[in-house]
């Protein structure tokens, strides 16, 4: 297996002479999403200037006033982050998966973001995400209502403080052992919900604990990214989906050779 740093060294060779496309691509799908937001809350008659200046003061009565009082605007939300912004972001990771796989020549990667998210395969891609995302949450949601509770009867501070950190590692386990499951729908549209996650699953057997220090090596840049008001992300965003995508080929390409 590949060591963290030069699973990192792979992925800045293949953003070798297109990080600023790839920057330019990342600020181009937030604008992207950004816009597909504003215009969801026009069509439902959102006040758009009162609702971002609630939402960043914090103050619900003032959102729901903007809002209307109107329950549509957040079925709107809903509905529009499940059948765009959720295929989009799949297309993001991939479209920096397919960069990586060619070492940096197909680097149509903000069109690379929409053919992926929405190609033959799109209702698959949304279905199969959405009810993955639905039963990792019922997973999860038990253990956390039996610790919640636990903690409760008990009364204990310190019996509290326990729990929290066992309820944080489930969650950090079982979202480590679906990680892989926004590559396997575009590079296995084949398979079903239970086949997606069970590859995942698969994929991931033995190496959980370097995903998560390959997401926890990138702590330092990510503090960094805040310090530059967030402009930083645009470059590092795409390092981080690059790398991602590096441990991805790695894996799937090693059950491959144990085949």
């Amino acid at each position: 297996m590949k060591r963290i740093t030069q699973l990192k060294n792979e992925a800045l060779d293949a953003l070798h002479g297109n990080f600023a496309k790839a920057a330019l691509a990342t600020l181009g799908v937030f604008i992207v999403s950004i816009a597909f937001s504003v215009v969801i809350q026009l069509i439902s008659g959102t006040n758009i200037l009162d609702y971002y200046e609630a939402l960043f003061t914090n103050d619900t009565a003032a959102l729901m006033e903007a809002m209307g009082g109107n329950i549509y605007v957040t079925i709107l939300q809903i509905l529009g982050g499940i059948l765009f912004t959720m295929p989009l972001v799949i297309g993001v990771y991939n479209s920096f998966r397919v960069l990586f796989e060619s070492k940096g020549s197909d680097n149509a990667i903000f069109r690379n973001f929409f053919k992926l998210a929405f190609s033959k395969h799109y209702l698959h891609i949304v279905l199969v995400y959405l009810c993955a995302g639905i039963l990792v949450a019922l997973i999860l949601i038990p253990a956390i209502i039996i610790l919640v509770l636990v903690g409760l009867v008990l009364q204990s501070i310190i019996v509290a403080v326990i729990l929290t950190v066992v309820a944080l590692v489930y969650c950090i386990w079982i979202g480590l052992m679906y990680s892989q499951i926004s590559f396997i729908l575009v590079d296995n549209p084949e398979l079903d919900i239970i086949d997606t996650m069970r590859r995942s699953r698969t994929l991931m057997k033995g190496n959980k604990w370097r995903f998560l220090l390959l997401d926890l090596s990138f702590i330092g840049w990510i503090l960094l990214g805040i310090l530059t008001l967030g402009i930083g992300y645009l470059w590092l965003l795409p390092y981080i989906h690059t790398t991602v995508s590096a441990f991805y080929c790695e894996i799937r390409d090693a059950e491959k050779t144990a085949e």
